[in-house]
């Protein structure tokens, strides 16, 4: 990988950008390579945790403008076709994904922070949506943006292209946790840890459940789907485990890096 790097602690998987000269703006090989690694990372069970984040002195300026103004793209290698692509392969990916967020994230990197299921910045980060500022639309992100801020948030923040300060990200639910740069190291290892105690397949069936089921209506449909992962679960090895080892006052398997 020549965009990207990564650092394992336990079963903590770190994503570093990597193109710090260009601020980790995303370019074709920064997104293949990414797409590449979430699909290995997804594999691999030893993961059960995956924190993105950037090198230098920003998290990502959004995405390569040379890139974006290559008029002789091949189809498959246009920013249109890649980024969606991209930003849906975070979104899906079935284990917790955080983002930490340093310096400056505008434009398309705000996609890679709506994908996030927890977003931490450090208290001088900045923040904007900023493609209308170069005659650009928010397009490939906007899914993605307003599933997580909603709709009339996201119409304000894309329409004026405003910087916003982390407090503001947070506000606006682009951000969860805004704080120094000491206690956000503090925080996002507390977070991880307390993402690992938990059991890794339950936590992985759960974020699929969620993506399954957001924004569809109550019908027997829906139910049914519920019952099923429900029933699975239950009579899975690591559910057995689980229930065996609170009647047992005693620390499941998995928290002692033991397999179900």
């Amino acid at each position: 990988m020549h965009t990207i790097q990564t650092a394992v602690s336990g079963h903590i998987t770190t994503i570093w950008l990597n193109l710090p000269r260009t601020r980790n703006a995303i370019d074709s090989q920064m997104a293949a390579e990414l797409s590449t690694l979430l699909g290995k990372l997804e594999q691999d069970e030893q993961v059960r945790v995956v924190v993105l984040r950037g090198r230098g002195k920003a998290f990502c300026a959004g995405a390569d403008l040379h890139w974006m103004n290559d008029q002789g793209l091949k189809p498959d290698k246009k920013p249109s076709y890649v980024l969606p692509r991209l930003f849906m392969s975070l979104f899906g990916f079935p284990k917790p994904l955080l983002a930490v967020v340093h310096g400056a994230a505008m434009g398309g990197a705000m996609g890679l922070i709506a994908c996030a299921d927890f977003v931490l910045a450090t208290e001088d980060a900045r923040f904007a949506f900023s493609e209308v500022r170069l005659g650009l639309v928010p397009a490939t992100i906007s899914p993605f943006v307003i599933r997580r801020t909603g709709e009339f948030r996201a119409r304000q923040l894309m329409l004026t292209g405003a910087e916003l300060d982390a407090e503001l990200a947070r506000e606006a639910g682009l951000v969860d946790i805004a704080l120094s740069s000491d206690q956000l190291e503090d925080r996002l290892g507390e977070l991880c840890n307390q993402l690992t105690g938990n059991a890794p397949g339950a936590v992985k069936t759960s974020k699929q459940l969620l993506i399954h089921i957001a924004g569809k209506g109550l019908n027997n449909d829906l139910l049914d789907h519920t019952s099923i992962v429900l029933e699975k679960t239950r009579q899975g090895r690591e559910a057995e485990e689980g229930i065996r080892a609170f009647i047992e006052k005693r620390k499941p398997g998995w928290k002692n890096d033991l397999t179900p």
